[in-house]
């Protein structure tokens, strides 16, 4: 967990973003942030990915593309200064082109560790800062995201809740959650909710479940409640979380180990960040 990726428009609630981002490079004792702003391309024109121009038939609309170019780059670099320290590095990057094609390359080629995006929290999956981008971010991102709202209050992040339905597939990505609590210095609790009220025998199936699975340093936890939604919200109130953690399922969307409408209500309604690990797309 080294290396953050930033995904800016220059927004309030991106800022809000880069603020958190910021705070947990320093909480990791210190790591390389990118800041990463995109622009579509505007059609019927190729730009190289820094915003060079390949081909032009219109050069009053390429004008103003280029002025754009110039501006976004600008600010990007007063944010690099703005946020920038010793222990934690900010570099920016511009690029124009397709945002998914964009940010799967740029994961690759920068070997990012972590995602850290802004949202305002009205409708998650219908918006990315403004736009409509956050889910597929998530779709394609083959690295954890963390989704920040506005509304959530800073702070240092020293409990992690996990939901588990004790899935195997789910194992790479509890072990991903595991490393970030980690490098946080953070407690991290598994829990399982139970719509059947059998909690003393969900604990040791969980137990049991994160031992084959080696998962270490953690605490568990049932609780009952007929909406899973709910009762991961309850049961982080509990403990006091200051991120819960959901695992999704790939490029379907988060057709979730845990339902799809369920990662979706964690991720909008909970009042702390929220850690989405794509399971399809991650590296081991």
């Amino acid at each position: 967990m080294e290396r953050i990726l930033v995904l800016t428009d220059f927004s309030d609630i991106a800022q809000r973003g880069l603020e958190e981002a910021v705070r947990l490079a320093r909480q990791m004792g210190g790591a390389e942030l990118y800041l990463l702003n995109t622009e579509p391309a505007p059609q019927g024109r190729e730009f190289s990915a820094t915003g060079d121009i390949y081909y032009t038939d219109n050069p009053e609309e390429d004008r103003f593309m280029i002025a754009l170019i110039r501006k976004n780059k600008e600010r990007l670099e007063a944010l690099a200064a703005q946020y920038g320290s010793e222990q934690v590095r900010v570099t920016p990057f511009m690029e124009v082109g397709d945002l998914q094609e964009i940010v799967d390359a740029f994961i690759e080629k920068r070997q990012v560790d972590l995602i850290v995006m802004g949202t305002s929290g009205e409708n998650t999956f219908e918006e990315y800062f403004v736009g409509n981008h956050t889910e597929q971010v998530i779709r394609v991102a083959h690295v954890p995201v963390i989704s920040v709202k506005v509304t959530d209050r800073p702070m240092d992040i020293r409990n992690i809740v996990l939901a588990s339905d004790m899935n195997d597939k789910a194992a790479t990505g509890m072990r991903h959650v595991q490393a970030l609590a980690s490098k946080l210095g953070a407690q991290l609790h598994l829990v399982h909710v139970s719509k059947s009220g059998k909690l003393q025998q969900s604990r040791a199936d969980l137990e049991r479940y994160v031992r084959e699975h080696g998962i270490t340093n953690y605490t568990i936890g049932a609780i009952e409640d007929s909406d899973t939604e709910e009762g991961i919200k309850r049961y982080a109130a509990k403990v006091g979380a200051d991120l819960i953690a959901v695992i999704t399922r790939g490029r379907d969307g988060l057709a979730a180990l845990l339902s799809h409408s369920v990662a979706h209500d964690v991720i909008r309604e909970a009042s702390v960040p929220v850690l989405t690990v794509n399971m399809s797309e991650l590296t081991a």
